[in-house]
C-alpha cells in the first residue's frame, strides 16, 4: 500500500501573464503545510511536482494516492487541507500520528 502524501506543484510558468504554482507562491506554503503538519502530529509527505496540470489554477495540490484535488490554494485553505487529509487517510495508516500519542 502506498503511503498517503500530498502532491504540490512547483511549476513556475515564465512569460506574462502566465501563472504558475510557484509564482503563486508554492514553494513558501509547502513550508507553511510541513510547520502545520508538524503542530498537528500528521506525519504527511509533501511532494513537489513539476506539474499538476492546473498552473492556471494555481497554486495547486493533491492529496494522492487518489484523493482530491485543491486549487488557488492560500495559506487560509491549511486547515481545511489538515482536515481534508484526516478524512482522506484510513484509520490506524502509518501516515498519521494520532494526537494523543
Amino acid at each position: 500500500m502506498t503511503a498517503t502524501r500530498l502532491v504540490v506543484c512547483v511549476n513556475e510558468r515564465l512569460g506574462p501573464n502566465q501563472k504558475s504554482c510557484a509564482g503563486s507562491g508554492s514553494r513558501e506554503l509547502i513550508r507553511l503545510l510541513q510547520q502545520r503538519f508538524i503542530q498537528e502530529g500528521l506525519q504527511i509527505a509533501v511532494d513537489e511536482q513539476v506539474c499538476l496540470g492546473r498552473c492556471a489554477e494555481g497554486i495547486a495540490m493533491r492529496i494522492a494516492p487518489g484523493g482530491p484535488f485543491f486549487t488557488d490554494v492560500t495559506e487560509n485553505n491549511i486547515p481545511a487541507i489538515v482536515k481534508a487529509l484526516r478524512e482522506f487517510v484510513p484509520p490506524g495508516s502509518s501516515s498519521v500520528i494520532s494526537p494523543e500519542c
